[in-house]
């Protein structure tokens, strides 16, 4: 069911919808935990969007860290002014 609800959202409403979709598939049990009806509509607002900034932040930093760690610079030093190419492919 999860499958068809992405492939439906994704050829429907694009990757928005299946932001969203993914988003609920992620947190509708999260969104039904005890604490929650203990809590205000707008603590619990905020607790959602403070969650999702962290989980964006959080996917960011691994992007820029994964990105860091495959771009391996090689330097060579060449002599008499000439240009060096280090070719490793």
């Amino acid at each position: 069911m999860d499958s068809f609800l992405s492939k439906a959202a994704l050829s429907i409403g694009g990757l928005a919808a299946f932001g969203a979709a993914v988003f609920f598939g992620l947190y509708k049990e999260w969104l039904s935990l005890e604490i929650f009806s203990q809590i205000s509509p707008d603590q619990t607002f905020t607790l959602m969007v403070i969650f999702l900034v962290l989980v964006f932040l959080s996917l960011i930093g691994f992007l820029v860290v994964h990105a860091l760690q495959s771009s391996k610079v090689n330097i060579a030093k060449a002599k008499n002014n000439s240009v060096s190419i280090i070719n490793n492919k």
